[in-house]
């Protein structure tokens, strides 16, 4: 038997997870284009909005710690939690301007990072289950895309 607040998690989660999966499409989306032969148009503008894709959404998981910070009850590690949290957009805007594919070997790092650090946050207690799942979920998923998308630079 599920009890109310087990219900009520798994209930809350959904939306996020449809919400994080629908991201994930233009990332799927982009980087497949780099792969259609002949669609040079289609690969720069593609490449180039990807590009832009990858550092709002690598900036907005700093963001969510940012948040973390703010509600959270202790204020022991408080300052570097807050320091911290602005790296993914300091990193996603180094990223941006990297040359040739080794932005996006940037944002395959920074994604993979962020994925292990929400992770750790959620083992400590400091976020619900639901949400280790759906960051590990979407680590393997968007971080591939952006070395596939590095590949696609090179090959």
């Amino acid at each position: 038997m599920v009890s109310e607040d087990e219900d009520a998690d798994r209930i809350a989660s959904r939306t996020p997870f449809l919400l994080a999966l629908a991201g994930f499409v233009p990332f799927a989306v982009l980087t497949g284009a780099q792969f259609v032969p002949g669609a040079t148009l289609a690969q720069t503008l593609g490449l180039t909005a990807l590009n832009v894709y990858a550092a709002i959404i690598l900036s907005f998981l700093g963001g969510i710690r940012w948040g973390i910070a703010v509600r959270s009850p202790s204020t022991s590690n408080e300052i570097g939690t807050f320091m911290l949290s602005v790296v993914p957009s300091l990193w996603a805007w180094a990223a941006f301007f990297a040359p040739g594919p080794w932005g996006f070997a940037m944002y395959a790092a920074g994604f993979a990072a962020m994925g292990w650090w929400d992770r750790a946050l959620v083992a400590r207690g400091h976020a619900p289950a639901w949400f280790g799942l759906l960051r590990v979920t979407l680590t393997w998923l968007v971080a591939p895309t952006m070395v596939l998308a590095a590949l696609s630079q090179v090959i």
